[in-house]
Formats: C-alpha cells, sequence, structure tokens
C-alpha cells in the first residue's frame, strides 16, 4: 500500500506511532480542513462523508459480513477515524449521546449491526505491527460489544467533558490554566475517572510527561487542547493583549484560553470578556501590561512593569520626564514606557533598584559610553561619581542618574558609604567575527525583500557619483548605529531595536520616524529585516562584512560600517598604499557608504586580501513577481491595510472584500499572510508586509514612487523600495537613502541617477516632474504615441524598448 497517498495513515497512526504506543486518538475539525483543502467546516464534513464507500458496502463493513481484508486497510481507516471523528466534532450537537443516530444524521441511514468494527481494529492493529513495529494499544470491548471500543478510543468525547467540567469547578480561576495545578488536582482526584476512561488516561499521561519536560509543548498535546476549550465555555477568562504593528504601531486584541485572538478597536470592547480586575483597570484609565517578549504585552494585576496602558488625558498626572515614551494606540489610549517602574502619581512606587548600573548597551565586559545610551545609575543623592579619577556632575531622572550629553571612555565609579560600584565605558562598538555572528538561514528567516532578496534591476556598471549635495551623519545616528551593531551580533528583535532607536533619540530636536531610521540601516546594508518562519515575530540579523571590486581602481566596502570597521578598512587601505574615501548621504540621518580608491590592479588585491572579507556575490536580475495563490485554510483576518495612515487596523472580517488584509494562522505558530484582493484579479499571498503593500498599490494601478530629478520617494502610503534596490541604487551612486525633511515633513527618499530611474521604472511606477524629468530617451519611451517604439541607447549601451511592466509618468 502507497502510503504517501494515504494521509489519514500517516497522520494519524505512522507519525505519532514514532514516538510511542497509541492508545487514543484525535481527529481535530482543523485537521480535516488541511487534509481536505477546503476553508469551511461544513465542505470539510461533506467531503469527509464522501469519501466513505457507497452505504450499501458501508452496511456491508459495519455489519462483518464481509471478511476483514489487508486490501481494504485504507478503506476501513477511513471509515474507523470518521467514527470517532463524528464523536469529538465541534458541529456535534449538546446532548447528541447515541452513537448509532449520529451516524446515522451524517450519512442519511440507519445501521443496526456494527459488529464488523473489532474486526477492522484487530487488522489495523496487527498491520501497524507487523509492517512498521507499532504498537496500536485499543481499549477492551467491554460493556459495548460492539461500538465499545470504538467508543472509548476517540478523544475528546462527550463523557471526556463532563469530566473536564467537574475538574473546572473543583479549581479556582486562577489555577486553571496552570499546568501544575490540573496535573495535580487529577493525580489526587482520580473519582473523577472511571476504569473505562482508557483514552483519558492515556491522553493525560502524554500531557503530564510533556509539561514536566519544560517549554510549552505541553499546549499542542490533544488533552491540554481539549481542557481549552472547556476553560473557554466559562466568560471573563480572555486577555488583552496588545502587538506591535509591522511599521511600529500597536495593535489591540482580546485572547482567549484557546489561544485565538480577535482584534479589537478599543480596550472598553474586551472589558466583558477580561477578567473583573482587568475591566476595573479599564474602566479607570490605567491598565499595567506584561511585556511578553517579541513585541508583544498582555494585562495584569500582579506584575510590576514599566509598561502601562492609559487614557491620553491621565499623561498630564505623571511627573515630568517619568515616561520614556509612548505610542499611539487610537485616539483615545496610548501605550506608555515609562523610566522605571513606577508610574508617578498613578501607580504605587514598586521595589526601589539596587545600588548600581544598570541599562546598558553591552560592548563585550564593557558598556557603550555614547550618551544617551550610557548606562543609568541608581545610588542616593550623596553618592560621588567619578570618571577616570576625576569627579562627575551627572543628571538626576526620575528612574536614576544619567550621564551629561557627550562620549565616555574609561572607568566610572560611584561611592556611597564605603561601597562602591564600577563599570568600564568605551566610545564604541567593537568588529563582531564571522564566527560570533548570527548568520541569515533560508529555513528559519523570510526576508523582508521575500522573492526580490539579493536581486539588483539592472547588472553592475561602474559608478557614477551622485551630485546633489550631502551632509555627515549627526551624532545621534552615529550612537545609534554603534548601539544596534553591538547588539545585533546574534540577532535583534525588531521591538528592543525601536527603543534603541527611541532612546537615542531622546536629545534630537525634530527627528525621523524610528521606523525610517531603522530602514535606512538596512537599505545602507547593515542588516537584514527577517521574519521567523515558525512564529510570527521579526528580527533584525547583521548582514557579513564584504567587499567588491569595481573597475580597476575602487574596492566598495558592503555591510555595516561602525568605527571600529572604518579604523580596520582604513589601516589596511593604508598598508596597500591605497585611500579611504567616505561619501555621505543627503541628509544626517542618513549612513555614509565607504569606497578604497587604489592605484592599480596589484594595490587592489592586495587591500582586498589584507582587510580579509568575503568578496560580495553577483546579485541576481529583479523581475516582477506575483504573490502565491493559493487558499488561505486555517487562516483568519486580524488586520486591514489603511490606505490613508499606511498603517494596519485591526478587524475581524468574515469575509475579504476589496484591500489588503493581514492574516493569522489559527494555531499563531507561523508568521502572518498578507492578502490583496483586487476586484478582476485573482488573489495573491505574501508573507512580508512590505512586499505586499508594494505589489498591493501595483495591482491598483496606483502610482508609487515620484523622481524630482535628484530623488525618488514614496507617493503611494508606506511604499517602498525593497532593500536589496536600494542598496544597488546606493552602491551606484555612491549615496544611501534615509529620511530628508522636505518643507518641515520627513520624507524617506532615495538619492539616484537618470540610469537608476530608468532601471527601475521596468519594476515599479514612477512619475516624474516635467521640469526635473529624465533625459531625452526617457521620456521618448514613456510617451503614449512612442510607449511601443524601441530606441538605441548609446551610453547604456542597450535598445531601449516599451515599458510594459512598470511606468514612467509624466506630469
Amino acid at each position: 500500500m502507497a502510503v504517501q497517498e494515504y494521509p489519514f495513515l500517516e497522520r494519524y497512526f505512522l507519525d505519532p506511532g514514532t514516538e510511542s504506543s497509541i492508545g487514543s486518538i484525535y481527529v481535530a475539525d482543523e485537521d480535516l480542513l488541511e487534509i481536505f483543502g477546503v476553508e469551511d467546516l461544513a465542505d470539510a464534513q461533506r467531503l469527509f462523508v464522501k469519501s466513505l464507500p457507497h452505504m450499501n458496502l458501508l452496511k456491508g463493513y459495519l455489519a462483518g459480513d464481509m471478511p476483514p481484508m489487508q486490501s481494504r486497510l485504507r478503506i476501513y481507516v477511513r471509515i474507523l477515524l470518521f467514527l470517532c471523528w463524528m464523536q469529538t466534532t465541534k458541529t456535534r450537537q449538546r446532548g447528541d449521546r447515541e452513537f448509532r443516530e449520529m451516524l446515522e444524521r451524517h450519512t442519511g441511514f440507519k445501521f443496526s449491526s456494527m459488529r464488523g468494527l473489532n474486526p477492522m481494529w484487530e487488522l489495523l492493529r496487527n498491520y501497524l505491527a507487523k509492517e512498521h513495529g507499532i504498537v496500536l494499544a485499543l481499549p477492551d470491548i467491554h460493556p459495548f460489544s460492539q461500538i465499545g471500543r470504538t467508543l472509548r478510543i476517540a478523544f475528546p468525547t462527550w463523557r471526556d467533558k463532563v469530566v473536564f467540567r467537574k475538574l473546572r469547578q473543583d479549581l479556582g480561576p486562577g489555577s486553571l490554566l496552570d499546568p501544575l495545578q490540573v496535573s495535580n488536582r487529577l493525580t489526587t482526584s482520580r473519582h473523577l475517572l472511571t476504569d473505562t476512561m482508557q483514552s483519558f488516561e492515556y491522553n493525560f499521561d502524554l500531557f503530564d510527561r510533556s509539561w514536566k519536560r519544560g517549554g510549552r509543548e505541553y499546549m499542542e498535546t490533544p488533552f491540554w487542547q481539549a481542557w481549552y476549550s472547556v476553560v473557554a465555555e466559562q466568560a471573563a477568562l480572555e486577555e488583552l493583549e496588545i502587538v506591535a504593528g509591522d511599521f511600529g504601531d500597536c495593535e489591540l486584541f482580546r485572547k482567549s484560553p484557546l489561544g485565538e485572538r480577535k482584534p479589537i478597536r478599543s480596550p472598553e470592547e474586551a472589558s466583558k470578556y477580561v477578567p473583573q480586575s482587568i475591566s476595573k483597570a479599564i474602566r479607570s484609565g490605567i491598565v499595567l501590561m506584561e511585556d511578553m517578549g517579541f513585541g508583544r504585552s498582555r494585562a495584569t494585576n500582579t506584575v510590576a512593569s514599566n509598561l502601562i496602558l492609559m487614557h491620553r488625558s491621565r499623561m498630564k498626572e505623571c511627573d515630568e520626564g517619568a515616561i520614556r515614551s509612548y505610542s499611539d494606540v487610537n485616539a483615545k489610549w496610548v501605550l506608555a514606557s515609562f523610566r522605571s517602574k513606577e508610574a508617578s502619581t498613578v501607580e504605587a512606587n514598586p521595589k526601589a533598584r539596587e545600588f548600581g548600573w544598570f541599562d546598558g548597551i553591552r560592548v563585550g565586559s564593557a558598556l557603550l559610553g555614547r550618551s544617551p545610551l550610557t548606562p543609568l545609575l541608581s545610588a542616593p543623592g550623596s553618592a560621588t561619581i567619578s570618571l577616570n579619577g576625576r569627579d562627575i556632575a551627572m543628571e538626576r531622572r526620575e528612574d536614576g542618574f544619567a550621564f551629561p550629553p557627550g562620549t565616555y571612555s574609561g572607568e566610572a565609579i560611584v561611592s556611597f558609604r564605603g561601597e562602591g560600584r564600577s563599570v568600564v565605558l568605551v566610545p564604541r562598538a567593537v568588529e563582531v567575527g564571522e564566527s560570533r555572528r548570527y548568520a541569515f538561514d533560508r529555513t528559519k528567516h523570510v526576508s523582508e525583500d521575500l522573492f526580490h532578496y539579493e536581486t539588483a534591476p539592472s547588472t553592475p556598471t561602474p559608478a557614477s557619483r551622485w551630485a546633489g549635495p550631502r551632509v555627515p551623519s549627526c551624532d545621534e545616528m552615529i550612537t545609534i548605529a554603534e548601539a544596534l551593531y553591538a547588539r545585533t551580533a546574534r540577532g535583534l528583535s525588531f521591538v528592543e531595536a525601536l527603543e534603541i532607536i527611541r532612546r537615542g533619540l531622546s536629545h534630537a530636536d525634530n527627528s525621523p520616524r524610528e521606523w525610517d531610521i531603522l530602514r535606512s540601516f538596512s537599505d545602507a546594508g547593515w542588516f537584514d529585516l527577517t521574519l521567523l518562519r515558525s512564529f510570527p515575530a521579526r528580527r533584525l540579523l547583521q548582514r557579513p562584512h564584504s567587499v567588491r571590486a569595481v573597475g580597476r581602481h575602487f574596492v566598495h566596502i558592503e555591510g555595516p560600517t561602525p568605527l571600529a570597521v572604518v579604523e580596520h578598512v582604513a589601516a589596511c587601505a593604508d598598508a596597500a598604499g591605497s585611500t579611504l574615501e567616505t561619501h555621505h548621504g543627503a541628509s544626517p540621518w542618513a549612513l555614509p557608504r565607504y569606497v578604497v580608491r587604489t592605484t592599480s590592479m596589484t594595490g587592489q588585491r592586495d587591500f582586498m586580501q589584507r582587510v580579509g572579507y568575503m568578496v560580495s556575490p553577483p546579485a541576481a536580475t529583479a523581475e516582477l513577481r506575483r504573490g502565491d495563490q493559493g487558499g488561505v485554510h486555517g487562516y483568519h483576518v486580524i488586520a486591514r491595510f489603511d490606505e490613508d495612515s499606511g498603517f494596519f487596523r485591526s478587524e475581524d472580517a468574515d469575509e475579504m472584500t476589496e484591500g489588503l488584509y493581514r492574516l493569522e494562522r489559527n494555531e499563531a505558530k507561523t508568521p502572518f499572510l498578507y492578502r490583496s484582493v483586487v476586484k478582476g484579479q485573482p488573489d495573491e499571498n505574501f508573507e512580508s508586509p512590505s512586499i505586499a503593500i508594494l505589489n498591493h498599490h501595483a495591482r491598483c494601478r496606483r502610482p508609487l514612487f515620484r523622481y524630482d530629478g535628484s530623488m525618488v520617494s514614496a507617493i503611494a502610503p508606506r511604499a517602498s523600495l525593497p532593500s536589496s534596490w536600494a542598496r544597488w541604487a546606493a552602491g551606484r551612486n555612491l549615496c544611501n537613502g534615509g529620511p530628508t525633511l522636505h518643507a518641515d515633513n520627513w520624507l524617506y527618499a532615495y538619492p539616484m541617477g537618470e540610469g537608476e530611474v530608468g532601471a527601475l521604472s521596468n519594476l515599479v511606477s514612477i512619475v516624474v516632474d516635467s521640469d526635473k524629468g529624465l533625459s531625452w530617451i526617457d521620456w521618448f519611451t514613456a510617451s503614449a504615441s512612442n510607449r511601443n517604439r524601441a530606441i538605441w541607447d548609446a551610453r547604456a549601451g542597450k535598445i531601449r524598448g516599451p515599458r510594459i511592466p512598470g511606468r514612467i509618468e509624466c506630469q
């Protein structure tokens, strides 16, 4: 028998049988959706019934009129699993307990004799033991000789749920989801069980062994899933959860004990679903939030936290400087991060910090000494602080003492009543070796660029320096760069990266958004923006250092270039008789690019050998790509893209009309999925939010970017070039993109020349200002009358033809 052709046998017997004996069968509704490839449970139920043998044959098999044969094992397995599923499905009506009546309701036929069931089970048991060495521990046939075994091997049946409801009454509300309490109560309350509940005990033992091993694997066991469903029947047991959005925004959800999340627009919508203490906190306008990591936080009344969900009006009650940063949740609520665990006058003072240094950016055994990312000091006001033997005046804050603005190096010591605490400060990060760097792995990570990762709009050509005005990076940008480089050697979550940027901007006036600054690092080649394949979270990964030879006299330095790396490259260049050139960006919030100018091919090879960096591999040619056009069964809508604000807004929609939606898988163990729905076109799915937004705008035929003769900037909300393309353009122009101030507004812009815009226009739509446009060839091929004609471009050395995929529009 070809096992790969039969998913039921492999899913419910061969896979679990490799770990232990099989004593129970749990056929979940979600399994049927996946097996039959549908999105609606009613369709899966209909297909399952349709997959059974013809009713006359089914009656014969169940009645035992025909002797069991191994050649019919596939048919028997389908029948047995169907009988197990009909006892446990969510579609079973409460109070529907008669086995034969349930089977009649599904098939429309009456079945009197069931003598064939036990021989089917025994044939399956013998086959698994003989062919695969798998033990199928079948229950006894008593007290019902024909159906008893089938009744007792399925889980969870109505009998199991009766036990769960009794257990729910015995446990207090605070212990319902504590695996230790659940395990202890069942272990010491065996009166809840009967001798006939083999399947229940089998699944309980699996759960008990799983939670004792540690971790969260126990939550995936059939026992815990069934217990969840019973606990969820009670009201006011859900959680209020805040999740960091794709672009630094905040999104609200209420999370059921089953782990399912429902998007909500305001905390008030969760009041009747959460415990009474949380509901009372919502009414008061002050809700303590517990940080769960990966950009998630949940409401709590027991954990001290520096995160507070609060009414915007109540921020006035806090002491000046107590709030480190805050994010808008909606027009009425904000999520505030306090400088310490006290919420000023709003909440009671927590336990004071211990005497010493805290909240620094570690660089080896030292801490980064660049303010405002220097460590903070917790000490009495009469303590003395010295740096390299000289007293220093610290600035008093709500959460301790901070170094004044500046860069510090050496040993800082604080003394109080004969007790001292010291810390070593360094002015910059140290270079990270390849052995310590956590590399991008396609099996674990999804690039933010998705299928455009490491592609370029055209083949490499000699660089042409951008002719616009350039500005050195500001001190805040350098400080942020050193801190991010020091923290990303082993990867860093987006939430932590954004928090470092916020702290770095605390002394800056009129600064860009944190997200735009983070993107400028990615576009400059410092980091890869990635999504985890096994969890809906995002992570920064440091890119490797590399070199790229351009012509006979230039070597481009690619990858992160903190001060230590620049010093290393400069020393190697000097030893090779070459010169390191610094090419600043168009804004103080853009990062510089570095190029080594050599005098000969020999000097070029000498430098590349001395510096020891890998040679950059050539990029693949970028192509227009569509998203996946498959189905989305197992997913549900949690947010919809707001084209005015550029953020995803929480939404719980049963049907997806035209728009861009973010979907979450029911078991929440995979990344979010983004589905573009456009009238008259097939729906497309994407794993990357940035690529989903870019393609959705293009599918809606909206103009994406504008070129003013010097820089390209977005027109469509939240549209951005893939970082791989931005790095390609920056390398050709020796100028990185970044936030640029235009008429008192920060606009993310890519410095480019005509050649780069011409190549990009084959991939994305670009509107060109008529008075600062492209060369006459670009205008010729972009005009309506000549769009289908081709012309030879002597400077580019190629034939310029019609721009069918993308377009250049003139205005």
